[in-house]
């Protein structure tokens, strides 16, 4: 039986080194608009992922202060791996070239959906 449910400790612990090498922004966009994100994707059909998803969230509020949380959830505009590692210009030729694939309008409206729900979690 895997443990993979448990990968947000690791992710928590990377984000830190995010920290130190790349600044807070880069580190509250790795570990909220990519892996919490995730996260929160796949426990909708995992029991195993939801059972985690609060001591995630609590580690999350743990290892960021209040206001270094809402200054991120108050000026996210792009959430997954590219949003977080692309400065805008290299987001914007990338997407242009369609280098993300087709963008899906639903799975999009339904990360907004999610961000607003990780707001939530984060700031309540």
């Amino acid at each position: 039986m895997s443990d993979f449910h448990k990968v947000w400790i690791e992710q928590c612990d990377a984000a830190q080194g995010v920290r130190e090498h790349f600044g807070l922004e880069k580190a509250l966009g790795y570990l909220i608009g990519e892996k919490l994100l995730n996260f929160i994707r796949v426990s909708e059909s995992e029991l195993d992922f939801a059972a985690e998803l609060p001591a995630f969230v609590a580690r999350v509020r743990e290892d960021f202060e209040p206001h270094e949380l809402r200054a991120y959830l108050d000026e996210v505009r792009r959430v997954g791996a590219a949003a977080h590692t692309l400065n805008e210009a290299e987001y914007e030729f990338a997407r242009e070239a369609g280098m993300f694939g087709e963008e899906d309008v639903v799975r999009g409206a339904k990360d907004v959906l999610r961000m607003g729900s990780i707001r939530g979690m984060l700031l309540d």
